[in-house]
């Protein structure tokens, strides 16, 4: 999918995203939000359906479904529990019995709207992430990350992907088991499916270890000499000195706030030189560079100037993202319509991508009932006598 988009470009849709989700709770805009990543999480899919077949990157959104069928799953628990928990607001819907532990009380409708905002946030920055995993896929992630992160982002990149595989994995076997007549019926039933899924786990992590192995991972690391271990270790370490002295004098000194921005800048300065030279030990090969097009360069612009307002109003007016039910704050929450054309930037790639390359069909294969006229085969040759 990443051929079509520059992975830059989907770093930063997610970047805008994940910002949008996170930094407000009103519905409206929220449901902008979650609108915007359907519809590009509908078209990745349907794209990468007809272009890759069996491929493992059209198995990347059917991987990711079931995930987002346990997010639909928690938006209902999280309004359900809001609800029943939290007794506070001026609209009473029902009442409970003051005697049953935790849900006994009032239910009021501001709880409920505010379960219904704060579920719709999780599912929101969930299918955020679903959608940018099945465009760019664990292998471009893992060529994302900066040398010194190899290690943590191999193990991130396997656990990403451990979930939707897993999924996969039951739905595969539980498939397998209806068409031989296999039916669930207790908690002993589902012995043999547990067991296939650690089979198939075991497996597969067999499968990558020998693959790891194969191509020599770990093994175009530079040797690091004692006089370059002692310096990145010192390094570090007054890096992160510099950090918590200037965080401390910031939040302590009233004056020195100054002070403590320029020591967390020198400390972050630091430790971004320590991290280049560790990145440096490892040495790495581009078999396949990526290509930046017009379509990137459009996307970015609509994505950046939609992620530098967003911030912008966060810094500077977060009461138009604020939205908070319970009283003395109005039920309804505002809607301003140049705030929400913000988080619909996120439809840029959907629009921007090119028509899916139609597959080839192979002719079908004519069968049509030779005439004895048409007849080609050879026919056998008379016997002659022998003389």
């Amino acid at each position: 999918m990443h051929d079509d988009f520059h992975p830059y470009t989907w770093l930063l849709w997610l970047a805008l995203g994940a910002t949008a989700a996170l930094s407000t709770r009103n519905p409206f805009y929220l449901t902008v939000i979650i609108v915007a990543a359907l519809f590009v999480f509908g078209v990745i899919a349907k794209r990468q359906a007809a272009v890759g077949g069996s491929s493992a990157a059209a198995a990347r959104p059917a991987a990711w479904k079931p995930i987002l069928r346990l997010a639909a799953m928690l938006l209902i628990f999280t309004i359900a529990w809001n609800a029943l928990t939290t007794h506070f607001g001026d609209i009473v819907l029902f009442e409970l019995p003051r005697s049953w532990p935790i849900v006994g009380g009032s239910i009021t409708l501001e709880a409920l709207v505010y379960g219904v905002v704060v579920g719709m946030g999780f599912f929101a920055l969930i299918l955020i992430f679903a959608t940018f995993n099945s465009a760019v896929g664990p292998q471009t992630l893992l060529r994302m990350l900066p040398g010194f992160a190899q290690q943590a982002g191999v193990a991130l990149t396997i656990a990403v992907s451990f979930i939707p595989q897993t999924l996969v994995a039951y739905q595969e076997i539980r498939e397998a088991q209806r068409l031989r007549g296999y039916h669930v019926k207790g908690l002993r039933d589902l012995r043999p499916l547990f067991v296939s899924l650690l089979a198939i786990g075991l497996d597969r992590a067999i499968q990558l270890a020998e693959s790891m192995d194969a191509r020599g991972f770990g093994g175009n690391l530079s040797v690091q000499t004692v006089r370059d271990k002692r310096l990145d270790g010192l390094g570090s370490v007054a890096g992160l000195i510099l950090l918590l002295a200037g965080l401390v004098w910031r939040t302590m000194s009233a004056s020195g706030e100054l002070a403590g921005l320029l020591l967390m800048a020198g400390g972050t300065v630091l430790l971004l030189i320590v991290f280049r030279r560790q990145g440096k030990r490892l040495h790495r090969s581009r078999y396949r560079r990526w290509i930046w097009r017009r379509r990137d360069t459009g996307a970015a612009i609509a994505l950046g100037i939609a992620l530098a307002a967003l911030l912008a109003l966060i810094m500077y007016w977060p009461d138009l993202l604020l939205y908070y039910p319970y009283p003395p704050y109005p039920l309804l929450p505002d809607f301003n319509p140049i705030v929400a054309l913000l988080p619909a930037a996120l439809l840029t790639p959907a629009l921007l991508m090119p028509p899916a390359p139609r597959m080839a069909k192979r002719p079908a294969a004519q069968t049509s009932t030779p005439s004895p006229r048409a007849d080609v085969s050879p026919r056998p040759e008379p016997v002659r006598p022998l003389s």
